[in-house]
């Protein structure tokens, strides 16, 4: 009974791990998805009320928990960004690092401008969930003189 209770636990902490994958999975699709709702978004209302929308966090459709939306400039300059306002118009963020040497923001550009369909940046940043380092992907997008972008932790 003993051997069939440990296998009972052992299995579904099995399946809380593999559906905590698959949630990470999801998030990186769901940023995806994102970034295309953000550029028809701001196509659809403009730069201002776009900003002031995925500035909001308490708004679910730009924000929501680990998942929000960040425009920039094609240089690196961000224009909104709801959990971490202070970088917005920072010039000094171009020439940010991550704690293994990749200069995030380039990654950045470099996969907006790598094509019109997007592509992932790669690079290690903090959880704002978990408040953790951890191995993080951005999908950018560029629209026309902007990079439209949203991130996500995807499994290890």
């Amino acid at each position: 009974m003993i051997n069939f209770v440990k296998m009972a636990v052992l299995a579904a902490l099995a399946v809380i791990g593999l559906s905590g994958a698959a949630h990470a999975a999801d998030d990186c699709s769901t940023a995806q998805g994102l970034v295309d709702k953000a550029i028809a978004h701001y196509n659809a209302v403009g730069r201002e009320k776009s900003y002031t929308d995925f500035m909001d966090k308490g708004n679910p459709d730009w924000v929501n928990g680990e998942l929000y939306v960040i425009v920039a400039t094609m240089n690196g300059i961000f224009k909104a960004h709801a959990i971490n306002p202070k970088l917005i118009d920072n010039p000094d963020l171009p020439g940010l690092k991550d704690v293994n040497g990749i200069m995030i923001i380039q990654e950045m550009i470099k996969a907006g401008k790598s094509g019109p369909a997007g592509a992932w940046a790669k690079y290690t940043w903090t959880n704002p969930v978990t408040k953790r380092l951890a191995p993080k992907q951005t999908w950018v997008k560029a629209n026309g003189d902007l990079l439209f972008m949203a991130g996500c932790y995807p499994p290890a």
